[in-house]
């Protein structure tokens, strides 16, 4: 009799204990770090707490995973190419997103102010629209490295692991996996303000776009960087909402004049065509990058055999 909890042959909890057990402490975790009162420094700390609650998994419930393990550290492989990719993410994300901008100015649907901008509802007088904008970084360096090691480092990861079976190969587990982990990513964003269906879809389409860069290379420095640049530009350079949230400051403000459609409304771009179109450009840079720095240009191989471990560049 299959025991539904535990996998006695591969000696850990089964994924369908794993993965919950994982993203709602992740979530538990980064909440309570987030009511501590230390004026938007608190988001410094919950990097290495989310890396240290993903290796803590690896204990409690991830018996199997070792150090030998090619998933050992869920894609975090940092090296001086690790570093290259975290860079090219962080410059796919300015180079879409301006183009997103640049394109709705000469549409008419973005009116541009380039004067530094701080909200009036949310400032306090001590505090300087610059030292907002800094504060609003740290947070974003944050978001976009925990989101990526809990979304695509654990989930993504463990989704596939699940799936995998005599009767499911690799590959269809691999897209089955990203399509799911997507999913979960969306359903995160599910109570932001504003959310709808057509918010559903597009972070799911996020969802996949982050998901890329990591199937292709095995590591999540694009994706981590692609994460925290999008956020950032969207809200601190651009002024724009970041999945419904507002933000205190920006260095530039842009101002939708357009459609919904096309701007997002409420929600943000995310949730128009113009972050629709900023994804399908990232995607785009993404690919020619690694096209030019990259020797393999084809699914990482860890996906298809986890067994055989080579470099990871």
């Amino acid at each position: 009799m299959i025991n539904p909890i535990f996998n006695r042959e591969e000696r850990r909890f089964r994924a369908g204990i794993r993965i919950p057990f994982f993203f709602i402490g992740m979530i538990v975790l980064v909440g309570l770090i987030q009511s501590i009162p230390l004026a938007g420094w608190e988001w410094i700390i919950i990097i290495p707490i989310a890396f240290g609650w993903y290796r803590l998994n690896l204990f409690l419930t991830d018996h199997r995973i070792a150090k030998d393990s090619p998933w050992y550290s869920g894609g975090l492989y940092w090296s001086s190419t690790s570093l290259k990719h975290y860079l090219a993410g962080w410059l796919i994300g300015l180079i879409a997103l301006s183009s997103m901008v640049g394109l709705g100015w000469l549409l008419g649907f973005f009116s541009v102010d380039l004067a530094g901008y701080v909200s009036n509802e949310f400032t306090r007088s001590s505090n300087t629209w610059h030292y907002s904008v800094f504060l609003l970084l740290i947070q974003m360096l944050a978001v976009g490295f925990y989101e990526e090691v809990m979304l695509r480092g654990y989930v993504l990861i463990n989704f596939k692991e699940g799936l995998s079976c005599n009767s499911i190969s690799h590959k269809k587990a691999l897209y089955m996996s990203i399509i799911l982990s997507s999913l979960v990513f969306s359903l995160a964003h599910l109570f932001n303000p504003n959310a709808s269906i057509i918010t559903f879809v597009t972070i799911s389409l996020a969802g996949i776009l982050l998901a890329f860069p990591f199937i292709w290379t095995g590591n999540l420095a694009l994706s981590i960087g692609l994460h925290s640049a999008w956020n950032f530009i969207l809200g601190g350079v651009y002024g724009f909402k970041v999945s419904g949230l507002s933000w205190e400051a920006s260095i530039v403000s842009v101002h939708s004049t357009g459609p919904e459609w096309w701007t997002g409304g409420l929600f943000g771009p995310e949730a128009g065509l113009s972050g629709v179109f900023a994804m399908c450009l990232s995607l785009l840079l993404i690919f020619i990058f690694l096209q030019r720095s990259m020797a393999k240009q084809s699914i990482h191989i860890l996906w298809l055999n986890p067994a055989k471990r080579d470099e990871l560049f």
